[in-house]
């Protein structure tokens, strides 16, 4: 469990003075390493298949019989002594097959190794400092900038009066986004005030309607846009005109990814104006 850090307080003297607050805001940077993710294996391997291959063999063949002519020409005479005993032989031949075997190619397995690339969106929390403000007694002469907004943290600072202090709001439009984003901002401070900013970056577009804008401080707001509006993609700079709506009060006809992302939201901004920032 995290220890709560001790506030500190101070006080200022009347007079020609002037007091500092800083400010400070993390900022991410995204880094990339290579890890494995999976492998392809190679084997060569052997098979064997039976062929069949019809070639014609010749082979010798012997007919003996009795032939009374005896005037025959070009015959071969054996055992031609008369009346002398003798033997003779006749060799017979045939054809064999002989099984010669080649090699040669039969084609060939390519392996390429390329690189993709994706887009994808880290999410992560960033802390980012701001002031809360809250007068006490007589206030007429405090001036509050119109840079400068309150969140209404402090609302429970009693006066020496018995008066409880009360957060200071500004009720003209919102130009900036970060006081949407900010982890103690208050929906029902923002809710139904008018937006109207200027060079946000689209981050992302869920459906037709929904897109995800960010500022200079990287912190995503999201916006629903009218029926109508123009597409813009991711890394376009767009300025935006609407009102800023709680999450409850989403539109019934987002369905699917938009209507789930949505919920899990505090709040967007409803678009009356969406265009390409000049």
């Amino acid at each position: 469990m995290q220890e709560e850090q001790p506030q500190s307080t101070s006080t200022v003297q009347s007079g020609n003075t002037s007091m500092v607050v800083p400010l400070y805001a993390e900022s991410v940077n995204v880094g990339k390493q290579e890890v494995d993710s999976g492998a392809v294996r190679l084997k060569k391997i052997v098979k064997t298949e039976t062929v069949n291959i019809p070639v014609e063999l010749r082979h010798d063949k012997v007919v003996i019989d009795r032939d009374k002519d005896t005037t025959g020409a070009n015959q071969n005479q054996v055992l031609a002594q008369r009346f002398q005993e003798g033997e003779t032989t006749i060799q017979l031949k045939r054809e064999e097959p002989v099984i010669e075997k080649r090699e040669m190619p039969a084609g060939q397995i390519v392996v390429q190794r390329r690189f993709a690339t994706e887009q994808r969106n880290v999410q992560t929390e960033v802390r980012k400092e701001d002031i809360d403000i809250a007068k006490q007694g007589n206030t007429e002469n405090v001036i509050i900038g119109q840079d400068v907004h309150a969140f209404g943290a402090s609302g429970g600072a009693g006066s020496p009066g018995g008066q409880v202090s009360a957060s200071v709001t500004s009720s003209g439009p919102i130009t900036d986004i970060t006081v949407l984003t900010s982890p103690s901002a208050e929906v029902s401070t923002f809710a139904n005030r008018p937006v109207e900013c200027s060079r946000l970056k689209v981050r992302r577009v869920i459906g037709d309607r929904v897109f995800v804008l960010s500022g200079d401080n990287k912190q995503e707001v999201y916006v629903v846009a009218k029926q109508g509006q123009p597409s813009f993609s991711p890394g376009q700079t767009v300025t935006i005109t609407g009102i800023v709506k709680p999450a409850s009060e989403a539109n019934a006809e987002l369905t699917g990814d938009a209507a789930q992302t949505l919920s899990s939201q505090r709040c967007y901004i409803e678009a009356t104006r969406i265009e390409p920032a000049q």
